[in-house]
Order: C-alpha cells, then sequence, then structure tokens
C-alpha cells in the first residue's frame, strides 16, 4: 500500500509503514484508559460492542485509503474507537474470579493464542486478496463496475472480508454475550424493626428485640449499589508497579522481536548470521509453533504448581543469560558439522531452535503472568475496565517506543568504530539483557499479598443470632 502512494524511495517505504503500525497503538494510548473506566460504568457488554463496530467501520475506511494520510487517518480511529482489548481481560478475570491459578491462567492463554491464530490468517488473508484484478485477472471482466472499484482502491477486498468477520462478531456478541460486571452493593446499614419504646408491651423480649435488625433486600437495586470507582481509587500503588513490569516486559519483548530479523539478515561481518528471508520466516514460524504448544500444555500446569508471581520472576531471571549469549550463536559457524565442515549453518540453526523454544516459552509465561498480575491488583472487580486500560496504556507506550530504540542502538553501535568489534557487535543484545534486569528487579518490588485474588472475592461470614444458643447461626455473603 505504502508503494502504491507513491511518496518515497524503496529505502523508507519500511519507515512509512512502520508509522502506520505504529499510529494504532499510539491512538491506544490516548483511548485505552477512558474506554476502561466506561466499561466500569455502563458494563463490559455495550464497551465491547462499540469497539468491535467501531472496528468494522474503520477496517473499510482504511481499504479506501488512496493517500498516507488518510491511512493514517483510518488507523488512528481505530485505536480511538476500540478498546477491547483491556476490557476482554477484565471480562475473563471476572468469568474466572473463583477458580483456581491454573484454571485462570488456562483461560488467559486464550487471548495471546487467538491473537496469535489470527496473525497468522491475517497477513495469509491480506496477501491473497490485496490487488486482486491483477493477481487474478481472469476472475474480473474489462469495464465492469467491481473491476474498477477494485483497481481505484486495490486493498479494498481484504479490508471487506476483514469488516465481514467483525459485522460476524459483532451479531454473535448480541445475541450470545453476557454482561459479566457485577456492581458490589453497599456495606449493610442495620437497624432495629423494633424501637423498644413502651416498657408496658413488648412482643419480643428485650434480649431477642436487640438481634432482629433490617437488611438490604436480596434483590438488588440501584440505589443499593455502589458508584463506579474514581480514577485515583482505581489506580493504585499495587496496580501501578504492576503495570510498570508489564510495560517493562512489553518493551522487552517488543525490543527482542525487532531485533531478531535485524541480527538473522545482517551480514556476518556486522555480527548477523547472513539469513535469506525464507530462512527467517522459518524461525519466526517455528516460534508461533512454540508459543501454541506452551499456551495449551505448559503455562496452565506450572502457574498452578509454582504460582503467578514465583514463575514470573523465575522466568524473568532466566531470560537474562539467554538475552546476553544469544549473540554468540554467530560463532556456531565455525563448529564443523556432521560432515567435518566448517563455515555451514548446521549448528547455528541448533543454537537458533534451542534458543528460539526457551525465549517464545519465556514469553508465554511473562504475558500470561503480567495479565493475571494487573487483573489481581485491582482494588475492586468493578475497577477491571480502568485498571486494564491503564496496564493497556503502558504496553503500548513501549511498544511504540521499542521498535526505534531498538534500531537506534543496533545502528549506533555498529557506527561506534572506537569500540572493539566484538564488543561492538554485542551492544545490542547487552542492552536487551539489561533491560531484562530492570524487568526482573521491578518484580522484586511486587508484594505477593497484594496480588492475591482471594482478597477480591468474598468470604462467608457467621453472624450469631442468639448469644444464649451457639447453635442459631445465619449465613451470609459479605
Amino acid at each position: 500500500m505504502i508503494r502504491d502512494f507513491d511518496i518515497t524511495t524503496e529505502e523508507n517505504i519500511g519507515y512509512y509503514a512502520g508509522l502506520v503500525t505504529s499510529s494504532f497503538a499510539i491512538a491506544q494510548l490516548v483511548s485505552a484508559i477512558p474506554w476502561g473506566m466506561l466499561s466500569d460504568t455502563m458494563g463490559r457488554r455495550p464497551v465491547i460492542l462499540a469497539g468491535t463496530f467501531g472496528t468494522m467501520v474503520n477496517i473499510l475506511l482504511f481499504g479506501l485509503s488512496k493517500s498516507l494520510a488518510w491511512a493514517l487517518l483510518a488507523r488512528c480511529l481505530c485505536g480511538l474507537l476500540n478498546g477491547n482489548t483491556g476490557v476482554l481481560k477484565g471480562m475473563v478475570s471476572e468469568l474466572t474470579a473463583e477458580n483456581d491459578e491454573g484454571q485462570r491462567a488456562r483461560a488467559f492463554t486464550y487471548l495471546p493464542l487467538v491473537y496469535g491464530l489470527g496473525s497468522i490468517i491475517g497477513p495469509m488473508m491480506g496477501g491473497l486478496l490485496s490487488n486482486p484484478v491483477k493477481q487474478y485477472p481472469g476472475l474480473f471482466e474489462q469495464g465492469d463496475p467491481i473491476t474498477d472499484f477494485l483497481l481505484e482502491f486495490p486493498y479494498f477486498l481484504p479490508c471487506f472480508f476483514s469488516a465481514l468477520i467483525c459485522a460476524f462478531s459483532f451479531l454473535f456478541g448480541c445475541f450470545f454475550l453476557e454482561e459479566t460486571l457485577k456492581r458490589p452493593k453497599k456495606e449493610d446499614t442495620k437497624t432495629p424493626l423494633l424501637q423498644n419504646t413502651s416498657a408496658r408491651y413488648n412482643t419480643f423480649d428485650e434480649q431477642q428485640q436487640d438481634t432482629v435488625m433490617s437488611t438490604h433486600s436480596p434483590t438488588p437495586t440501584l440505589s443499593g449499589r455502589e458508584a463506579p470507582p474514581t480514577l485515583r481509587e482505581s489506580i493504585t500503588a499495587p496496580v501501578i508497579a504492576a503495570s510498570i513490569s508489564y510495560g517493562l516486559f512489553s518493551f522487552q519483548a517488543i525490543y527482542y522481536d525487532e531485533l531478531f530479523p535485524i541480527w538473522t539478515a545482517s551480514p556476518r561481518t556486522n555480527g548477523g548470521l547472513g539469513y535469506r528471508t525464507d530462512e527467517i520466516g522459518l524461525a519466526i514460524a517455528y516460534c508461533g509453533v512454540i508459543t501454541l504448544i506452551s499456551q495449551l500444555f505448559f503455562i496452565p500446569g506450572l502457574t498452578k504448581r509454582y504460582g503467578v508471581l514465583r514463575l514470573y520472576r523465575f522466568v524473568l531471571l532466566s531470560a537474562i543469560p539467554l538475552y546476553f549469549f544469544q549473540g554468540f550463536i554467530r560463532w556456531f559457524y565455525e563448529i564443523p558439522d556432521f560432515h567435518g565442515e566448517t563455515e555451514t549453518k548446521t549448528w547455528v540453526w541448533v543454537g537458533i531452535f534451542i534458543v528460539s523454544t526457551f525465549k517464545t516459552f519465556y514469553h508465554s509465561i511473562c504475558f500470561t503472568s503480567c495479565t493475571i498480575l494487573v487483573n489481581n491488583a485491582t482494588p475492586r472487580m468493578d475497577a477491571l475496565g480502568t485498571v486494564n486500560g491503564f496496564a493497556q496504556c503502558c504496553g503500548n507506550a513501549m511498544r511504540a517506543f521499542g521498535p526505534a530504540v531498538c534500531g537506534a542502538v543496533w545502528s549506533g553501535a555498529l557506527s561506534a568504530t572506537w569500540l572493539p568489534y566484538e564488543v561492538r557487535v554485542h551492544v545490542s543484545w547487552t542492552t536487551l539483557a539489561l533491560v531484562g534486569l530492570v524487568t526482573y528487579i521491578s518484580s522484586k518490588r511486587l508484594n505477593p499479598a497484594d496480588y492475591e485474588l482471594s482478597k477480591l472475592i468474598p468470604v462467608e461470614e457467621e453472624v450469631l443470632i442468639n448469644e444464649d444458643d451457639s447453635d442459631s447461626l445465619i449465613r451470609r455473603r459479605s
């Protein structure tokens, strides 16, 4: 699309493509908290439906792009009108509030799992349906209105199919999506039903009368519900701490995702591996397979056995040496292969697969753990929208900032000829390891007591009605 806009040279297309891509994250940086607060007030369901409808409209607008300005506007509007990511996390948290850690972890892994599947299907659909008249000339007749329209807007067809998916999701939500937000009741204020105003007439004896209390009706009413928490009440110190840790991990994750293709594609003289595009694609596809396996079969069990915070800290610590030593895989070219030959990629591939397995496994655990920690840190269940919106802002800020930092560090290090060669080519990986260390230190500042879900779940209380009869108890939910 950027190439067809004819606004720049081939070398700078990547810059403008990245600008269009990052505009969505920048817009969500602004809109995530307001959408989250709105979901705490109106409910999750209307916000999800509104975001889905807004995405559908803006995808169609994006397909009508004929200039960079139009494409940027469409992507920014899509980010502003869609706050579903944080709200969906809040819904999952509410649905699994009374489940154990392993079951919650399994539920939260479905979000990145579905996103990963979409990331595979989406680019395939975009590549197959873009510019259809030129790709499949036999299917279109010259002079036909549809043909002329698709020639003028060659990227409308994949956007149209994406909009159809959104339309189906919107209709499905209208009929089957249930509201999960439950506003907490106000604290019960108990007053005697009968005041002892007459000493000459009593229906109950004095001791029993004092224990007959009025409570709220079990039928929920608007006046009996607490108002949604304010932004200051929602964003507590534990929420800020968890969100900062989430932001730092998001930075190192996007930094790695940006560094890996640069490093593998760069010549060996620049510290890279000299891989071809198809070889890089194979390595990235392998990471997708590992993501699927880890989320389905390993993360729930590990979370249940070791706990969210403990597992999160262990993985962050283990990732630090993994980042630091990954750059040395280029030395594997010097190891003889099974035929005794050097300068082959046999052992380099072995190193790539091993490192990619652990990296993908670690990142999958961290993303799931961060999401659970942020949701567990919320002061009230009806603040989940605001809390997840705030965390989403932190993550989006780092995702917009990370690629630029990675590119600057890589280019700056190679240009620093005053540094020894072995130091220059390893600066980018050392920087990533330092970011990993800072992220681990931030996780050590998280107090486990602040991230226990049990503090949000109502507990049963025993209320003694008659002090003379210890067996007379009323159980209620607080």
